[in-house]
């Protein structure tokens, strides 16, 4: 009995774990394939961008010789394939093949997506390399005109390689859990079985005569308590396992995001620098745009450690609050000032409304003007020129309403839900442009809860959008 209770309880323990393994694997295989990919197509499209601007003047001219020598040179450092190609298909340069032998590109499909809708990208076999290849390419642009195509490639035998690495450490550990569980398993069942033994062997006593052995292990109390204390851990595993993996999963977004965010702006420095260093810098006009372009994303770097430095310490600490008492109407006023040249620059028409008599609240002064910053800026910068910017005060019988609106370019009613969460854009090549950082709206969230407010937004795509922030008097 005790042996059939102990493996039945084991088999069935390491059978689930096996299976759970299993099954873990096969979704972290498909997860970090997309997860891959989309990383090489992002890296692909950074740098097709830049090579265009490189080869632009040399394709201009058809010099095949400089293009050849651009090419292997670029392919090198970026650890990429190259192709460049002129716009009826011909190979003008290529950094793993010599082009003259090289067939017209005219049918690929990267390059045909790349002249219809500006890039163009495609997975398949290459015969040239020998597997499978990620291409990405767009057009190369004089004058308006399209006289040629950029082509980069990269092997998607990396991903590959990456993604077996991983399944063979998630196996490796999951042999470790297997091993663990069994003795862990082991030595439950027997803590288990005891009892059961005990009332076995008191019942073979009895059995066999000896009438003075007694039960003193109430079968029924016993298990009501057992089921109880395994119901209640049981509870608490499960509740420990959740926050673990939504702990687990907001890390990984977080550090996926972040990566991206950073990434984008590093890769585009660092082709700029590299433009420089490769001769650009004699051409005054152009290097001084390739280093106001650089100075651009370098700020673009420190307001997105400045926000993750404020939303950090949001998160992480409760008591960072500083209340005091202040005239909500004095503040905003304070704060429309500072907007006075960009509501001017793009003609806005800039309204304030004050409904009641005192609006004297107390909170934090500087986290609530944070907020107004965040919120007036983010008004004016999606509302088009000559558009109306308005924020109203409104004082209720326990709360102050601030409301900030506008007639701008609005926002989808399937992204509102969203536009909360850390680094969510609606639209990120504008939000970008614009100087955003994705985070704004994030720690004024964070800084409206902590003042036990409520904060809701209303939008309409090319009317504008509402923001209604409610803040209590004490």
């Amino acid at each position: 009995m005790k042996h059939r209770i102990i493996w039945k309880f084991l088999n069935a323990y390491i059978v689930l774990i096996i299976v759970a393994i299993f099954v873990l694997n096969f979704f972290v295989s498909l997860k970090l394939r997309d997860y891959y990919e989309l990383q090489i197509s992002e890296r692909l499209k950074d740098n097709v961008v830049l090579l265009s601007d490189i080869v632009n003047k040399d394709l201009a001219e058809r010099n095949q010789e400089a293009i050849q020598r651009k090419t292997k040179v670029l392919a090198d450092e970026l650890q990429l394939r190259i192709t460049v190609i002129d716009n009826k298909g011909g190979v003008l340069g290529d950094s793993e093949k010599d082009p003259l032998l090289m067939e017209s590109h005219s049918n690929r499909l990267e390059v045909i997506r790349a002249l219809e809708s500006g890039v163009g990208e495609s997975n398949r076999f290459s015969d040239t390399s020998g597997y499978n290849m990620k291409y990405v390419a767009a057009p190369v642009v004089k004058n308006s005109q399209i006289i040629g195509v950029v082509r980069v490639a990269l092997p998607l035998i990396q991903v590959e390689a990456q993604i077996r690495f991983i399944y063979r450490i998630v196996l490796m550990g999951g042999l470790v859990a297997v091993v663990i569980a069994l003795i862990i398993g082991y030595i439950t069942s027997k803590r288990i079985t005891n009892p059961i033994r005990k009332m076995q062997g008191i019942a073979q006593s009895i059995s066999q005569g000896n009438f003075n052995e007694r039960i003193d292990i109430k079968t029924k109390d016993e298990l009501e308590e057992l089921a109880k204390s395994l119901n209640k851990m049981a509870d608490r595993l499960q509740t420990q396992i959740d926050n673990l993996k939504k702990m687990d999963r907001v890390r990984t977004d977080f550090v996926a995001n972040v990566s991206h965010e950073l990434k984008t702006p590093l890769t585009s420095i660092k082709g700029f620098i590299e433009t420089l260093e490769d001769g650009a810098i004699d051409d005054k006009q152009n290097a001084k745009r390739f280093i106001s372009i650089i100075k651009k994303h370098a700020d673009g770097l420190s307001n997105i450690i400045n926000d993750l430095l404020s939303l950090s310490e949001l998160e992480l600490d409760k008591d960072t609050l500083r209340k005091e008492n202040f005239d909500l109407k004095d503040l905003i006023e304070e704060v429309s000032l500072g907007f006075g040249h960009a509501i001017s620059s793009k003609h806005h028409k800039f309204e304030k409304d004050f409904t009641g008599n005192s609006f004297n609240v107390r909170a934090d002064k500087t986290k609530i003007e944070q907020v107004l910053v965040n919120l007036i800026d983010n008004a004016i910068k999606y509302t088009k020129e000559e558009g109306i910017v308005k924020i109203s005060l409104v004082n209720n019988s326990d709360r102050f309403s601030i409301i900030v609106e506008d007639n701008g370019i609005g926002i989808p009613q399937d992204h509102i839900k969203r536009i909360f969460e850390r680094f969510y854009r609606v639209d990120k090549a504008r939000s970008r442009s614009l100087g955003g950082t994705g985070l704004g709206l994030a720690i004024v969230k964070h800084i409206v809860a902590l003042h036990s407010g409520d904060i809701a937004i209303e939008s309409q795509i090319d009317k504008g959008t509402k923001v209604t922030i409610s803040l209590p008097k004490a």
